[in-house]
């Protein structure tokens, strides 16, 4: 059984029957239990989705077209892919048609997105976009929201806001292009290891972190001193060098303050580190493993994906996003540095 969590989800707010607040929300705009007008993150009943409340008006369309037009490709492709088969594969593919290729392959590292609605939460309406519960079905979910890229404003910013960003995170994000606004993870209790402990970090612990403060945070979040958590870094890593890919061949969009949110369930990390206590990982497999754990299984268990595209603009010159890789890369090492440690 999980003890009382460290910091605690701020209001309980009034909602339509079937919502509730999501408590694994770790960052963004919450709950306020002194401002009715604060809108957090929701999750239904049961279907594995989630609601997120469209920011600013300005903030909120942009978003909000960002997933319309990601979903606008995936049927565009899916559409493309069809009609190759029906030719068997002749023609070739213009600009237009290649950059809807390219961005339908995002959408294997973006939530689900199904749509928008409008609820009623604290007796005022409001705008959600309902996406895919990345926890859905874990018992022990891990959560960690990592902002990407030393620049954190985007082009439309005013002088204040971008002075204000600036001195957000300053240690973390001009060294390494990362800062911490909040993570939840389980790990075992220190003085009753048999029992579990829920352990919540909020955005002024992670402004207080320097370089070697946010490598000891990741730590922490990736329980480095379980013995299988090498099967979760492993798979971590690849997710992530995944992402690096597309965003290494994309010349469509910068992003700024954009996160990317890991998650894993702790209950399967116990699970593994159990049955497999003497387990060395070759290759991404188990060497001495039973039945072997394939990357495609720790997928189901083990999650990295592209959040909060409120603040994505078109890419100037068609110029990479040097801005969000260098953040990432940043990322990739510590990881990879984790898992060869």
């Amino acid at each position: 059984m999980a003890k009382k969590a460290q910091e605690k989800v701020t209001a309980s707010p009034i909602v339509p029957m079937g919502y509730s607040q999501l408590l694994t929300q770790v960052a963004g705009h919450t709950f306020e239990a002194t401002n009715a007008a604060a809108v957090g993150l929701l999750q239904d009943a049961g279907e594995g989705c989630v609601f997120k409340p469209l920011g600013k008006p300005e903030c909120g369309v942009r978003e909000l077209n960002f997933y319309e037009s990601l979903a606008a490709a995936i049927a565009t492709q899916a559409k493309a892919d069809a009609g190759a088969n029906n030719l068997n594969g002749a023609g070739g593919e213009g600009k237009g048609e290649t950059d809807q290729s390219l961005l339908a392959a995002l959408a294997a590292h973006v939530p689900r997105y199904y749509g928008q609605l409008k609820l009623v939460v604290n007796q005022r309406e409001h705008t959600f976009i309902k996406l895919e519960d990345l926890t859905h079905g874990m018992a022990k979910p891990c959560v960690m929201d990592v902002k990407i890229g030393r620049r954190t404003w985007d082009p439309l910013s005013s002088l204040e806001k971008r002075t204000i960003e600036e001195q957000k995170y300053a240690l973390c994000k001009q060294n390494l292009g990362l800062c911490l606004p909040g993570f939840q993870v389980y790990c075992p209790d220190e003085e009753q290891p048999e029992q579990t402990v829920l352990i919540r970090k909020g955005r002024d612990y992670g402004k207080s972190l320097d370089v070697m403060g946010f490598q000891k945070a990741l730590a922490l979040f990736f329980n480095a001193s379980c013995s299988s958590s090498n099967v979760l870094l492993h798979e971590v890593l690849n997710q992530l060098r995944s992402i690096r890919t597309w965003f290494k061949q994309q010349r469509l969009f910068h992003f700024y303050a954009s996160s990317l949110l890991i998650c894993y369930d702790f209950e399967q990390l116990q699970k593994l580190a159990t049955s497999n206590s003497k387990v060395s990982l070759h290759n991404g497999f188990h060497a001495d493993a039973a039945e072997p754990v394939l990357p495609t299984k720790s997928k189901e268990w083990i999650r990295v994906r592209c959040i909060d595209f409120a603040h994505i603009f078109p890419a100037e010159d068609a110029q990479p996003d040097h801005n969000y890789m260098f953040g990432l890369q940043s990322l990739i090492d510590i990881v990879e540095a984790m898992l060869h440690r």
